[in-house]
């Protein structure tokens, strides 16, 4: 028998397993809640966009009749609060201070302003978010798949002397393969947390927002 072809039988047993392992799982990219995107992978619920009432109970920014981005305060503040670089805490004081500065008159149209601006933004970084984690169960059950083939290939391979060379490459492929799947796999938690701790942040600078308009609102 060719040398590496005892170890055959041994490596389809594991492939096998593996493969009904992957299918059967919770990570391999199918809906986790009845009725949800098959696509979607994560234990958090698929929300595919937020509308601004899931995080904001202050006046309507629709019926100001202007975008954020004419404001010339307002504009080169909402990137900055927006960014995972700007800490969260800086990003409420930031808010505080600029509600501070405003006049009376102005302080409720300015603050809604700045709250459309932020939910445009962070939405759509959400939303961005949102289908990187469905490409990526996409990927993960095409992978999947890719290994489902790979496996029962290598189980009606014959190993014998003419067939050692494509046995041989055929398992370290799927070796291969299963760990890239488990790597994937792995990463999983930090690719569906994204849209979580966008929505978060976006839900905390509403909060910050709507404690600087209250003095005008009657708390």
């Amino acid at each position: 028998m060719p040398r590496g072809l005892a170890r055959i039988p041994a490596v389809r047993s594991r492939m096998a397993i593996a493969v009904v392992l992957a299918f059967t799982g919770p990570s391999i990219g199918f809906a986790q809640v009845p009725g949800s995107d098959p696509d979607w992978p994560c234990i958090q619920r698929y929300i595919p966009e937020l509308s601004p009432a899931q995080v904001w109970n202050g006046p309507d920014p629709a019926t100001l009749g202007e975008h954020w981005a004419s404001d010339p305060a307002v504009a080169p503040l909402v990137p900055r609060l927006a960014s995972s670089a700007t800490d969260l805490g800086e990003a409420e004081r930031e808010i505080e201070a600029f509600a501070a500065g405003l006049p009376p008159a102005e302080r409720e149209r300015r603050l809604t302003l700045l709250f459309a601006g932020l939910f445009e933004t962070l939405d759509a970084e959400r939303r961005k978010a949102v289908e990187r984690v469905r490409s990526f169960a996409r990927g993960q059950r095409a992978l999947a798949e890719r290994i489902r083939e790979e496996s029962e290939a290598l189980l009606r391979e014959q190993p014998d002397a003419a067939g050692g060379a494509t046995l041989a490459a055929l398992d370290e492929r799927t070796k291969w393969d299963l760990r890239l799947f488990e790597e994937r796999r792995a990463a999983l938690p930090a690719v569906c947390e994204q849209p979580d701790l966008l929505e978060r942040r976006l839900f905390a600078l509403a909060r910050a927002i709507e404690r600087a308009l209250s003095p005008d609102r009657g708390g």
